[in-house]
């Protein structure tokens, strides 16, 4: 079998479409690289989450990422929350996700391979990506390198941003780990804790499975922290499709999980973000001060991988029972 690469638009923007028997998936340069559609085509599910009546445009860094997030699986490098910060001025969620992105090659045939390269001004950085898709797989693998060109070593965090589009039949599958708020004054959905085990917090006013998504009428929210995971991989299974996304990541790299969740209640928004992460907690400085924060060296290249595997409900329900 074969996989196909070729041009496309979207919203008048130049896309790369990379594609199989099993799975289409299309990639917007212009746009940070962002993917802009996985579709299962065996269940016809499409998985990422595109926000309603925005649609995507280029903006400068710096842009208010919550005002301008079309959606699309994107990544954030060289930070997420902005500030000053080892002598810079960091922009929100980063400078990746404004950059254009250059073509640097495509190929297909037995899998078919783009690969994306773009250079960051923030901190200086050569940067590339490379998508690949085996033509009989239901995986699009994705490996990132990042080479310093700075003078001087440098903190940053790099941190995986895949909005799923989700409905009360799906539900968030990880192997296990350890819970932490991100904020609590933002949730609304898990009551005031220190931590608790993947999925379930028991307190003295409620349960709460985090598993479980509720109706976007709920007008719930939550942004949460995941760490120990005993797996390398998060994802999401929808029971009425018979499908699932599920994300393997490099846990060495990047051994947090951040979730973002919103049910209809953070600007009556609905999805939930899977965040594979270098860094813990968002803020820069509160990294580095905890030892959670990922470091480069004059010169020194950062590799990393991300891999999104379509599959049946079933046999992913099955092996997590193994």
């Amino acid at each position: 079998m074969t996989a196909r690469i070729r041009r496309g638009a979207v919203e008048g923007f130049e896309a790369v479409i990379l594609e199989n028997d099993r799975l289409r998936a299309v990639v917007i340069p212009e746009l940070g690289g962002r993917v802009w559609e996985l579709h299962d085509r065996k269940h016809d599910r499409q998985w990422i989450w595109h926000r309603p009546g925005l649609s995507p445009r280029r903006v400068p860094a710096g842009t208010n990422y919550d005002d301008a997030w079309a959606g699309g699986w994107e990544e954030l490098f060289p930070n997420d929350a902005p500030g000053r910060f080892e002598g810079r001025d960091l922009p929100d969620h980063g400078e990746w996700w404004t950059l254009p992105w250059r073509v640097e090659s495509m190929r297909d045939g037995r899998s078919a391979t783009l690969t994306l390269s773009a250079s960051s001004s923030i901190v200086r950085a050569r940067c590339t990506k490379e998508f690949e898709l085996d033509g009989d797989g239901s995986t699009l693998a994705v490996r990132y390198s990042i080479r310093s060109e700075e003078k001087e070593p440098f903190h940053f965090l790099f941190k995986q941003h895949l909005p799923v589009a989700i409905h009360p039949h799906c539900r968030l599958q990880l192997p296990g780990g350890r819970v932490t708020q991100v904020d609590p004054g933002f949730s609304s959905l898990l009551p005031p804790t220190d931590g608790f085990d993947w999925p379930i917090l028991e307190s003295a006013s409620r349960k709460v499975d985090l598993s479980v998504i509720p109706p976007a009428a709920s007008r719930l929210q939550e942004f949460a922290y995941v760490e120990r995971c005993p797996g390398d991989w998060c994802g999401v299974v929808d029971s009425a499709a018979g499908a699932t996304l599920r994300m393997a990541f490099d846990g060495t790299r990047l051994p947090y999980v951040w979730l973002f969740l919103t049910y209809g209640g953070w600007r009556d928004l609905y999805t939930a973000v899977l965040e594979p992460c270098t860094n813990m907690p968002k803020d820069l400085a509160g990294a580095v001060r905890l030892g959670q924060s990922a470091r480069l060296e004059p010169g020194q290249e950062f590799t990393t991988f991300a891999n999104v595997t379509l599959g049946d409900a079933a046999v992913t329900d099955t092996e997590n029972q193994r």
